[in-house]
């Protein structure tokens, strides 16, 4: 493996890990860290750094609420 394809094969990975999957009532909403970050001291925000809620089978964190709302909160997170 070249330079060039171990740099890509450690962006993909970080990508990897920065990712986060939010299952809420049975809807998979893919996010990053970082946003769920940007509100602190919120539940969310408290994911990136504990194991709550979260399935390692699946890779997930499951929540039982209503998938249609959590798409306008994530929503906020994003945008502000």
């Amino acid at each position: 493996m070249n330079l060039v394809q171990e740099e890509l094969q450690l962006k993909s990975e970080e990508q990897r890990e920065s990712r986060v999957i939010l299952n809420v009532g049975g809807v998979r909403h893919e996010t990053q860290k970082a946003t769920l970050k940007k509100i602190p001291a919120t539940r969310l925000s408290k994911l990136t750094e504990a194991l709550i809620n979260y399935d390692a089978v699946t890779g997930e964190y499951f929540f039982d609420r209503h998938p249609g709302v959590f798409a306008q909160v994530l929503n906020y997170y994003r945008t502000g």
